[in-house]
């Protein structure tokens, strides 16, 4: 692992730790002049805490017994304290730090059968870091709270938006199924999703609604345009060539993250190598796919039938074979808005 963005990520967490406990202490300053009784209980609760962990250090009672009596002591101190909270019209845990991740408590590691793990919410931020140039940052603007179907025609017109239902109806199905996709992420046959259409048709917005959601969930997602992934992979192949040592983990990512964003397929400068790449990656993820979450979307400018036109044979079945496919259509959206600001 890269040791500098490791220290970047533990510094972040020391910083939410220490703004959850000021707020607490603050918390607790108000409600210890309000109600000086609770102040007494958590003194109480320390005490018997330290109490008995020193008679299970140096033996004086059994240390069952001496845990039973500390759990009880305990249990009836927080019982008052919440009472007392609630009497005077605070909640019962109010006093109670509060986390940005409620898994690990803003630590970045969880606890598992197996031992101490990096939480989800580490591993996202390793993600962002390593990839910065990526555009999650737009999540805040572009989420399913945004959706504004109303931008698409309700017209039909098959000729002029190469479908055969309205535009706007179109949209509300991809919607569906994109919400399905997310609920559906760690079901080993739920296929991958590949957007297609003009520029400026709510591709890109729409899979930004999904990595949206799906961050929100604990998920770990990877946004990253095609040009700039392929740049990526060369790097590291550079790299790799030149020092075996060189940290994978940004590389490995790309195949393991459990939903990776290609945007702008076909924009890449095209070459062999770079096809190779893209069905090594698609083969990969699917092959991850079948034992943990690793799925997949593309959006792109280029049709549904030209794919042959743009990558071989191999790449093109791939991607029809493994993702459910949909075209976007319509007017351009981010004319409309201007025109409608103007």
């Amino acid at each position: 692992m890269n040791n500098s963005i490791h220290r970047i990520i533990l510094n972040e967490y020391e910083a939410k730790q220490k703004l959850a406990s000021d707020r607490v202490q603050s918390k607790k300053d108000k409600v210890y002049k309000e109600i000086p009784r609770i102040e007494e209980i958590d003194r109480e609760i320390q005490l018997a805490g330290i109490k008995y962990n020193k008679a299970i250090l140096l033996g004086t009672e059994p240390s069952e017994k001496a845990v039973d009596e500390l759990l009880k002591k305990i249990d009836s101190l927080k019982k008052e304290k919440e009472f007392l909270l609630l009497k005077s019209s605070y909640p019962s845990d109010y006093l109670e730090p509060e986390f940005e991740c409620k898994s690990c408590k803003d630590t970045g590691f969880i606890e598992t059968a197996s031992g101490m793990e990096k939480c989800s919410c580490y591993r996202q931020k390793y993600i962002n870091h390593l990839f910065s140039q990526s555009n999650i940052k737009l999540l805040d603007e572009e989420n399913f709270s945004r959706f504004n179907e109303n931008l698409f025609p309700d017209t039909v017109d098959e000729e002029k938006y190469g479908i055969k239902i309205s535009p706007r109806e179109n949209i509300i199905k991809i919607r569906e199924r994109a919400l399905g996709f997310i609920e559906s992420l760690d079901k080993p046959e739920e296929k991958n999703l590949f957007f297609c259409g003009p520029t400026g048709v709510g591709k890109t917005f729409m899979i930004n609604c999904v990595a949206a959601e799906l961050l929100k969930k604990g998920r770990t997602v990877l946004y990253q345009t095609a040009p700039v992934l392929f740049k990526t992979i060369n790097d590291y192949r550079l790299m790799a060539l030149k020092d075996n040592s060189v940290d994978d983990t940004g590389y490995s990512n790309i195949f393991s993250v459990e939903l990776l964003i290609i945007d702008d397929l076909g924009t890449e400068t095209p070459t062999a190598a770079r096809y190779a790449e893209l069905l090594n990656i698609l083969t990969t993820r699917h092959k991850n796919n079948l034992s943990s979450p690793c799925k997949t979307i593309i959006s792109t400018n280029i049709g549904i039938n030209r794919l042959h036109e743009f990558y071989d044979e191999r790449v093109a079945s791939r991607i029809i074979g493994g993702f459910d496919l949909f075209r976007f259509a319509g007017e351009d959206i981010r004319m409309i808005k201007k025109l409608a600001q103007n």
